[in-house]
């Protein structure tokens, strides 16, 4: 299948650099708002530059394009791509609003296109062994979850300093403005919809905590600290933050009638699944104090993982090259519309939790349903 990337930011540099672990994946061309960006990914990629959007979506050769533009933008850009033919991978999230995003899905589906959004960990193996390890009930059914994702006091951490392999600077003004819910909600909202099924119903609160991240800069206003209590129509409850401010924790943990279930960091594709268990001594009843660290579960023919700079590695172009196969074979991609719909409305009520309150609208009830996704054949 051949690919465009219309935006060539921060995030532009990973999936260029994880994108050759797929070789059935070709890059055809580039596009970006701000000229020298698209002309130095051009250069890095050896493919075309395209003036604007228009001149990709005019391009025959292109079958998918990969939206790595800024959230505010996605709707506009995917609607275009949607209305021009081509299938559509994204960045999170589909949409900054849920009935735009809603509008996506259906204007996919009338049109027979495929439209998929980050992230895609749940294909990972540290996902697919928790998974694995929640199927073979390891630690007795599960009925409480513990997701967090705070990524300590970024906005006093020295941002300007954090350039990619590609000399691209990390956008912490739009990060700021997108909100961290936004942008780290979905790494933990894909995997435990896609264990526990849909969500019924989330109950959040959301707050700017730091008014002054970018000294002598007034930002769009946006949450950078949450927590939310979701509710599974399987009956598990999770409590999911997420945080600018707090110290660094990526923890997930999956509390069962007999242990407990533990990935460190879900946002890197191996990061450790371990699992601990209790025990009964007189009147207590504890975890254990070590952990068992279980071994991850890989697919044949495992490549080996493109590094680049940053705290977590993953495999960026996963879901494409499922998306890629879908296509050649006639099935559903592994994540579809509707599920990154569902995931889409969850993490937007947790952002906009405050207006939602207010509103009359806090307990918020879902109104979407993602399907049902089966684990990969490998993990089975």
């Amino acid at each position: 299948m051949n690919l465009a990337f219309l935006g060539c930011g921060y995030v532009a540099n990973m999936y260029r650099l994880t994108l050759p672990m797929h070789p059935e994946l070709e890059l055809v061309g580039v596009a970006d708002a701000e000229k020298s960006r698209a002309e130095n990914m051009a250069r890095l990629t050896g493919t075309r530059l395209y003036a604007n959007l228009d001149e990709m979506l005019a391009d025959a050769e292109v079958d998918m394009v990969v939206n790595l533009t800024n959230p505010l933008a996605h709707f506009e850009t995917t609607r275009r791509c949607l209305l021009a033919g081509k299938h559509v991978y994204t960045e999170k999230p589909v949409s900054m609003n849920f009935e735009q995003a809603r509008m996506l899905t259906e204007l996919a589906e009338v049109r027979g296109l495929m439209l998929c959004s980050a992230p895609c960990t749940l294909m990972s193996e540290a996902a697919q062994t928790l998974w694995r390890a929640v199927r073979d009930n390891r630690v007795g059914p599960i009925r409480l979850v513990y997701a967090e994702m705070e990524d300590g006091m970024v906005a006093r951490a020295p941002v300007h300093t954090w350039i990619n392999e590609a000399g691209t600077a990390w956008p912490f003004v739009d990060e700021f403005e997108t909100g961290c819910t936004v942008e780290h909600a979905g790494y933990v909202l894909t995997w435990l919809v896609a264990i526990f099924g849909p969500v019924l119903s989330v109950t959040a609160y959301a707050d700017t905590l730091m008014e002054d991240k970018v000294p002598g800069q007034c930002l769009a206003p946006a949450a950078d600290y949450s927590v939310a209590c979701i509710k599974f129509a399987s009956g598990v409850v999770a409590r999911m933050t997420n945080g600018i401010y707090a110290e660094h924790d990526h923890r997930l943990r999956l509390f069962g009638d007999d242990g407990v279930l533990a990935v460190a960091d879900p946002r890197s594709d191996r990061s450790p699944v371990s699992v601990r268990r209790y025990y009964s001594l007189r009147r207590r009843r504890a975890l254990l104090p070590w952990a068992r660290r279980l071994p991850l579960q890989s697919p044949p023919n495992q490549r080996q993982m493109a590094k680049y700079r940053g705290s977590q590695v993953r495999d960026f172009c996963r879901l494409i090259a499922d998306m890629a196969h879908a296509h050649k074979t006639g099935r559903k991609p592994y994540m579809n519309a509707r599920f990154a719909l569902h995931v889409v409305e969850l993490t937007l009520a947790c952002q906009n939790a405050v207006a939602l309150a207010a509103q009359g609208r806090m307990p918020y009830y879902m109104t979407t349903h993602p399907g049902e996704i089966q684990p990969l054949d490998w993990a089975v």
